[in-house]
């Protein structure tokens, strides 16, 4: 009979451990999940901070736009240049959103930072000629495989490669033989690595000297390019009133004449720029006339393209020092120049002529890649909410005077604050919610 009861006992308490085992191991799941929840309801939170970031800038612009100062969050507008001369500077409202950054916006328990940066403001890598990819912070070999991979044609130059390279990776496929759509195309690209894009680059055949950043490295590929940028092809004036260019390309009718003559070209010299022969861009045609007045006239309100927008021109009042330095004609003094002219910003194309030194072959050869408005704008943010955090990267558009948010993506690198040169931390909270 003991040993009967014996048995029972140790029978009673295997079960009972057991129970246990399972009720441990239901607590310890039913925390996973809960914990799982959490995250989830965070980074859906974090990423709505994200969103909220974007759709501040579209708020802010849309009220530029419509001829009014951005509204702070303490209720004050401010002015911009742009709403009097359609000039896009770095002393805009969209600008001075998020300080670079530096401001931590509070949202309820969620926080986001961010940053505008002007698309016309980086190198458009649709415009990147063979001079200019000499002046990036590039390898020969990285320039050859580059020019070989996004023009037409068979023939591989030295370093470079076509068909006959990449049909032959472990993994064949064609070079594209066009220009790149993304950034990311570049790591398709022989001799394209991920840390040739994002870290700085040692091997470099440019003779351009660069400026170190914040961080005292060198510009990488991701500070300077950009695949998608545009600018309105406008004459100056005040937001949502401006006038198309004059398109050159077109026979000059007569209604086009008394147009350049009202706006100060003499009869005389609108024949002069019919009859001159082969100009087809605004540097020749500015060239075409000795005075300062006839130059201003061709620059502000002329233009060799029947687009409503153009693709890849860089900014003067927002361009660093940097990517005005790669442009193939401009000196470091007409770089730094231009910088420095920044403070009080471009209002119009033929500000330009008031740098010192721009003038004769630097206007020939260089105003065909320049404006002074934009239309494209990357917004950079990121949401923070309890232990999660979430980094997109937006493009917004502004055609017909509209802003439209035509990408978001969210970015994988984990050092984000550092590749987008943020301090580590901010020196302004602004809530525009208290947290519960």
């Amino acid at each position: 009979m003991r040993r009967q009861r014996g048995a029972v006992f140790v029978y009673c308490l295997v079960v009972l451990a057991a129970l246990v085992a399972v009720l441990a191991a239901v607590e310890s799941t039913v925390r996973i999940d809960v914990r799982s929840a959490t995250n989830r309801v965070q980074e859906i939170k974090a990423r709505q901070a994200c969103l909220s970031g974007v759709q501040r800038y579209i708020a802010t612009i849309a009220n530029d736009l419509k001829g009014g100062g951005a509204t702070t969050s303490s209720g004050s507008s401010t002015s911009t240049i742009s709403t009097t001369s359609g000039a896009t500077t770095l002393q805009d409202d969209w600008a001075q959103l998020g300080s670079n950054g530096d401001e931590n916006v509070i949202v309820g328990d969620c926080k986001v930072r961010m940053q505008v940066v002007d698309a016309s403001s980086l190198i458009n890598m649709s415009k990147l000629t063979t001079p200019w990819l000499n002046r990036l912070p590039l390898s020969q070999q990285q320039i050859d495989a580059l020019n070989d991979y996004t023009t037409p044609g068979q023939t591989a130059s030295a370093d470079g490669g076509k068909d006959q390279y990449y049909n032959g990776l472990a993994f064949p496929y064609k070079p594209k033989l066009a220009p790149l759509d993304t950034l990311d195309e570049l790591l398709q690209v022989r001799y394209f690595t991920a840390s040739s894009i994002w870290q700085p680059n040692t091997n470099i055949v440019s003779t351009v000297t660069f400026a170190a950043g914040p961080n005292g490295q060198q510009p990488t590929l991701y500070e300077l390019l950009t695949p998608y940028s545009y600018s309105p092809n406008v004459q100056p004036g005040p937001l949502g009133q401006q006038q198309p260019k004059i398109n050159l390309t077109a026979p000059i009718s007569a209604g086009t004449v008394n147009r350049l003559v009202g706006l100060g070209l003499s009869r005389v010299n609108v024949v002069r720029l019919q009859t001159a022969p082969n100009i087809r861009t605004l540097g020749a045609a500015a060239a075409v006339f000795p005075s300062i007045q006839d130059k201003r006239v061709i620059l502000d309100s002329c233009t060799y393209s029947g687009a409503t927008r153009i693709s890849g021109l860089i900014n003067l009042n927002t361009a660093s020092q940097n990517v005005l330095s790669t442009v193939p004609g401009i000196t470091p003094n007409l770089a730094q120049a231009i910088v420095n002219q920044q403070q009080t910003g471009f209002t119009k194309l033929s500000d330009v002529l008031n740098v010192p030194g721009f003038t004769g072959g630097a206007l020939t050869q260089t105003i065909d890649s320049f404006c002074v408005e934009s239309s494209t704008f990357i917004v950079r943010v990121i949401g923070f909410c309890g232990g999660t955090t979430v980094a997109m990267e937006a493009t917004v558009d502004i055609i017909n005077n509209v802003p439209r948010l035509t990408r978001l993506a969210d970015v994988p690198f984990t050092d984000v604050i550092g590749r987008w040169n943020w301090n580590s931390t901010t020196s302004t909270d602004t809530t525009l919610k208290e947290a519960s």
